[in-house]
């Protein structure tokens, strides 16, 4: 993975100020499939547990991440 980001200096890191990240972060396709079954997992337990608003995010995001990989295929 491949991420850049300029964090505002500080003596104490308790009181750092804001972080600017770039636009994009790069992923390996394993680092996309990776996240993908951690999700699908994570969404399964919270199915069980009866969160079914979380789990609907988590699905959400599984959703965008398989779009944006489709979409950088071609």
């Amino acid at each position: 993975m491949t991420a850049a980001f300029e964090e505002t200096p500080s003596d104490n890191p308790a009181s750092a100020g804001p972080v600017r990240l770039l636009a994009s972060v790069l992923l390996t396709k394993s680092e996309v499939f990776a996240a993908c079954q951690v999700l699908a997992d994570a969404d399964r337990c919270l199915v069980r547990a009866g969160l079914l608003d979380e789990a609907d995010a988590l699905g959400d995001l599984f959703e965008l991440l398989e779009h944006l990989m489709a979409v950088a295929e071609g």
